[in-house]
């Protein structure tokens, strides 16, 4: 079959479009031929070495596609069914796995890093982890498992978003950003997006965004207490990491909860421990999503309620383009590579 892989950590150039070995089912596995795969920026951290990966290696979570064929005795999925890949990996026998919280298997790995993934036109997976997409196409059902299903888990599982909340949600042109703005929306809750970008803070408005917020112009802080009427937001949803944990904290108003799953800006930071605890607030940490949650968001967009946006379709060769594009931070909405 032909793949993108790379062979050595490094740059896009690395990335190399070639033939690879099909892949060999193994017991309750299934084939599914890639109908489309989303690029997300874990894709850049492994292909450059932050996070180790097998190799050669095929990156790419964001799996959706055709099954196209099945290991003897699998009754889960058929052959020609339209299916979405659950990203997570997992062993299947730890006390979390037990308990259906795959998310949390003490061995837990990604899709595209821990093993390969879909920047390929065949790739295999257990049946138990494909879940039917119906009548939804393949490129909206590609663009669900990283950003919608990790936001979801995050801000409906995890903090318990709802109508009453006022959730802040930074990088707004960013996959999980904007499935932030749309979650938040249908959960029943306000949104204050906050951008150094005025172009990506018009995106959050025309996606629902209540306020916007140039943090490089304001005091993201101080603006926050105004539009809060001095409460602060019950919610702060990061996914830039280090550089931003201290202003989230700040923001939040007593009881609030920061969701973290994201480390684009480092993984250290100073906080102000005192404020944590004095104000009983909740630092929660979010990492891919439940299978529920990925059922859950399939269902929604496949009703129109959430739409992922498609901001680039360009062929499985072009993998190297699509990484330098999003390495730009010129990206609002989903990249899709297509085989």
């Amino acid at each position: 079959m032909k793949a993108v892989r790379f062979h050595s950590p490094g740059g896009p150039e690395v990335l190399s479009y070639e033939d690879a070995p099909n892949p060999s089912l193994g017991p309750g596995e299934a084939l599914v031929k890639v109908k489309a795969c989303g690029v997300n920026r874990i894709d850049i951290w492994t292909r450059s070495g932050r996070y180790a990966a097998p190799l050669p290696h095929i990156l790419g979570a964001d799996v959706a596609g055709e099954v196209a064929s099945v290991y003897p005795g699998v009754t889960e999925v058929r052959k020609g069914d339209p299916v979405i890949v659950y990203p997570v990996l997992y062993d299947g026998t730890c006390h979390f796995c037990q308990n259906k919280q795959f998310n949390r298997c003490v061995r837990v790995g990604l899709l595209g890093t821990a093993s390969d993934g879909g920047y390929a036109e065949f790739i295999r997976a257990p049946a138990a982890d494909l879940v039917n997409i119906g009548e939804l196409d393949f490129k909206t059902a590609a663009s669900l498992p990283v950003n919608f299903g990790t936001t979801w888990n995050g801000l409906a599982s995890r903090a318990g978003v709802g109508p009453g909340d006022i959730v802040l949600v930074w990088a707004p042109g960013s996959g999980v950003g904007y499935a932030a703005i749309e979650i938040s929306k249908f959960l029943g809750a306000r949104v204050i997006a906050t951008s150094s970008s005025d172009e990506k803070l018009q995106f959050a408005k025309t996606l629902g965004a209540d306020f916007a917020i140039n943090y490089k112009e304001e005091d993201l802080v101080e603006r926050v207490s105004v539009l809060t009427e001095g409460l602060g937001v019950s919610a702060a949803f990061d996914q830039i990491g280090g550089e931003t944990w201290g202003k989230s904290l700040a923001c939040l108003r007593k009881g609030g909860r920061m969701i973290s799953f994201g480390l684009t800006s480092g993984a250290t930071a100073e906080i102000d421990v005192g404020r944590v605890y004095r104000n009983e607030l909740g630092i929660l940490g979010s990492f891919g999503c439940l299978k529920e949650d990925l059922v859950q968001v399939l269902s929604l967009a496949s009703k129109g309620i959430l739409k992922p946006r498609i901001f680039r379709e360009m062929p499985l060769q072009s993998a190297r383009e699509a990484h330098e594009i999003l390495q730009s931070r010129k990206v609002q909405g989903k990249i899709l590579l297509i085989p």
